[in-house]
């Protein structure tokens, strides 16, 4: 017998290993070979609203592909793909999914026993139309973890930008509110606390420049946080790519804030004209929150301690805010729409709109706050606030017209945000 040499047998080994490798990168290829084909939607309405010109398009066809708007139209323009799921809401009006700017999901760590913080108060939101919100401060930075949980699909909610822990000084309604995190002391701490927010993962700030959580006559001159210490925190904010959201009731408050460079004022329920015409000047816009005051004062009302003089006092400030927020409207400060929502129950955001336009707003500019506008607040109009081709599908609908009854938005028909439907009743 003549044995083999064994370079023949390594030849041999070498041949099996090389067609091995062959094979598994053949098999690896055929099975990447074609990724799975995006889910298409054909969504057919009754109208949609355009809200840029502010037009109805009826007989809309919007078509939805995986988390995105493909095309949108009327159906005469717009041809239907011939493989999609076909949602009917052709009696229905369809607008583009709602943006809260002025929320407190996940609320100093509230949660059930194994529940996350938050869950709750995010799924209620979401169902009641509004799709993304700016979330100004939780404790614990739970509204971060909430916002991972809902961004990775875990539970539903909207999509959150999330500031983390706000920043005030110390004895200011910031360090009441949230418990002494984001208290600063100087300079040098104002730019530590940013750094650390954002480092943890914070994708806005929001700092207390003066004024409590419901105003009074008292807030007038009430200020927070020093003039350098609010430069401060823009600068390094700014640096990192993150805009500022600014706490600010009474005029030195806002005036403060606004000559710092933040980009909105939120509340502002004291705002002066001098202020108010600061803030056009500079295109800042002003979150008012103003159905949280209605709502403080339906649940004070008929208490065995609410007595008339009480009452009257309430009223009078109501009067005093609006008529405040009503000149900044006249004088062309942009208006951007928010709630408070912790302050007001989650999921009753839609009431914000009938109180804006009380306000002096027009149906149609109470939503463009609450689209266009907040997004361009936010950062995201090439994402959301309007239904076009390349934005996000978030897309909600309603019976009637919120064009000449605004409160019809707070029944909400039909959700879904990214081409994933969350609540269609009929």
């Amino acid at each position: 017998m003549v044995k083999k040499s064994n370079s023949v047998y390594a030849l041999r080994n070498m041949k099996r290993t090389f067609t091995g490798v062959f094979l598994l990168l053949f098999c690896l290829l055929v099975t990447a070979e074609e990724p799975r084909p995006e889910k298409i939607i054909v969504i057919r309405a009754k109208r949609m609203l355009d809200v840029e010109s502010g037009k109805w398009i009826d007989d809309a066809v919007i078509v939805v592909r995986g988390d995105r708007i493909e095309a949108a139209g009327p159906s005469t323009s717009i041809q239907s793909p011939a493989i999609a799921e076909t949602i009917d809401l052709t009696a229905a009006s369809v607008l583009p999914g709602l943006i809260d700017a002025h929320v407190h999901l996940a609320w100093k760590g509230l949660g059930g026993a194994g529940v996350l913080a938050g869950t709750d108060e995010a799924k209620k939101t979401l169902l009641a139309g509004f799709t993304t919100v700016r979330n100004l401060g939780s404790t614990g930075k739970t509204d971060l973890i909430l916002r991972d949980a809902i961004d990775q699909g875990k539970i539903p909610g909207p999509r959150m930008i999330a500031a983390g822990t706000p920043i005030g000084e110390e004895g200011g309604v910031c360090d009441a509110v949230f418990e002494a995190e984001g208290r600063v002391r100087n300079q040098a701490d104002a730019i530590r606390v940013v750094q650390e927010n954002i480092k943890q993962g914070a994708t806005v700030i929001k700092l207390c420049a003066g004024g409590k959580v419901v105003p009074d006559g008292s807030d007038q001159g009430a200020t927070e946080l020093s003039l350098d210490e609010i430069r401060a925190i823009v600068a390094e904010a700014h640096k990192s790519g993150r805009k500022v959201a600014a706490h600010a009731q009474g005029p030195e408050a806002i005036s403060n804030a606004v000559s710092a460079g933040v980009d909105s004022i939120e509340h502002g329920s004291l705002v002066d004209e001098k202020a108010a015409r600061l803030m056009k000047e500079r295109n800042i816009f002003l979150v008012p929150t103003l159905y949280r005051i209605d709502w403080i004062s339906e649940q004070a009302q008929g208490g065995s301690k609410d007595k008339p003089e009480a009452a009257k006092k309430r009223q009078e400030n109501r009067e005093a805010i609006h008529k405040n927020i009503r000149r900044a409207i006249q004088l062309g400060v942009p208006i951007a729409f928010g709630t408070d929502a912790t302050v007001i129950p989650h999921g009753w955001n839609a009431r914000e709109f009938k109180v804006l336009v009380e306000a002096g707003l027009s149906p149609l500019d109470a939503i463009r706050t609450a689209t266009q506008n907040a997004a361009k607040l936010i950062g995201w109009s090439d994402q959301v606030g309007s239904i076009k081709p390349g934005v996000f599908a978030d897309l909600i609908a309603v019976e009637g017209d919120p064009l000449t009854d605004v409160t019809v938005l707070e029944k909400i028909k039909f959700v879904m945000k990214g081409g994933i439907i969350y609540q269609n009743t009929k």
